[in-house]
């Protein structure tokens, strides 16, 4: 029990840190942005399911991002130290599973915020 409990609490730590370190490199270097520069991952999300940048609240986007990121980053390291044991495995296997986590995770982001604007284009009607 004390090995699941260690376990827990490593992600935990890991998590709070990597949610920190982008919120205060990405979130806080971004208060300033303009209008015309757009992160890369609300690029990729009016690219793939074009969603209207404008309509998005982006604060909200910038804290959701960030919790997106410190869990694909969490969850790939804790997968990738615990379960292989080869260098070369690690690499593989982090390199695939942070692709189908990103893949996956921003598809539910995007498909929340076009849920949104369906939502709101409802409401003006």
């Amino acid at each position: 029990m004390s090995k699941l409990v260690q376990i827990l609490l490593e992600i935990i730590i890991v998590f709070t840190l990597i949610f920190l370190l982008n919120y205060f490199v990405f979130v806080r270097k971004n208060k300033k942005l303009k209008k015309d520069e757009m992160p890369l991952e609300l690029i990729y999300l009016s690219g793939i399911y074009g969603i209207d940048p404008k309509k998005i609240n982006f604060r909200k986007f910038q804290y959701a991002y960030s919790l997106i990121n410190a869990f694909i980053i969490t969850t790939t390291y804790m997968l990738v130290i615990y379960l292989v044991k080869l260098m070369i495995l690690k690499v593989i296997i982090g390199i695939v599973l942070l692709v189908l986590l990103i893949i996956i995770c921003y598809g539910l982001l995007g498909r929340y915020y076009l849920y949104q604007e369906e939502k709101q284009s409802t409401k003006k009607k």
